[in-house]
């Protein structure tokens, strides 16, 4: 049985997070620091050429990227995070934390779009993948969190639990604004 061309673009979409995430900790790890940068700029130029839904996926993409940049840097700010790169100031992110929330941003209406009708299951599978993925960072030597270690993941958690039912708002309006007569649909 042969798979869809949007099962194959879902099994894309999905293992296109996964592979920038591995290669921003690679990269931040090993003093590499623009290896994530790269392999998620070119997950997102292939992600454009494939996606049926370029115009949405970009507004997405801008939306929750600019959400989630100015949330790290926040948390940079107020030192619940700091990160390895001498290049980076006190209240700055590193360019690869950027290019992961563009990349992460575009899951949302394709592989995590079955999470969507679900508010309370995105609040806590947000919670606990985003304050995951920063401990996990941490444990790797990608950033390191503030002490004590369990409130900063449990502020993580807090933050990410309300960031992707909000995210997931935020593509209903944009859905409503491109497709006004289809979105009743989804």
């Amino acid at each position: 049985m042969a798979l869809s061309a949007r099962t194959y673009f879902l099994i894309f979409n999905l293992l296109g997070l996964q592979t920038t995430w591995a290669a921003c900790a690679y990269g931040a790890t090993h003093s590499i620091p623009n290896f994530g940068l790269v392999v998620g700029a070119i997950y997102i130029i292939f992600h454009m050429i494939f996606t049926k839904s370029r115009k949405q996926d970009s507004l997405i993409m801008l939306c929750v990227g600019v959400i989630g940049i100015s949330l790290d840097h926040i948390n940079a700010y107020l030192e619940l995070v700091a990160f390895t790169d001498p290049n980076i100031t006190s209240s700055f992110i590193p360019l690869w934390l950027m290019i992961l929330w563009l990349v992460f941003s575009l899951m949302l209406p394709h592989s995590l779009d079955w999470l969507k009708k679900n508010t309370w299951l995105a609040f806590f599978l947000g919670g606990l993948g985003g304050s995951s993925s920063y401990w996990l960072g941490h444990k790797l030597g990608a950033l390191t969190l503030s002490e004590p270690l369990v409130a900063s993941i449990l502020i993580y958690f807090i933050q990410w639990a309300v960031l992707l039912p909000v995210a997931f708002l935020l593509l209903k309006i944009i859905r409503q604004k491109l497709y006004p007569y289809t979105v009743a649909l989804n």
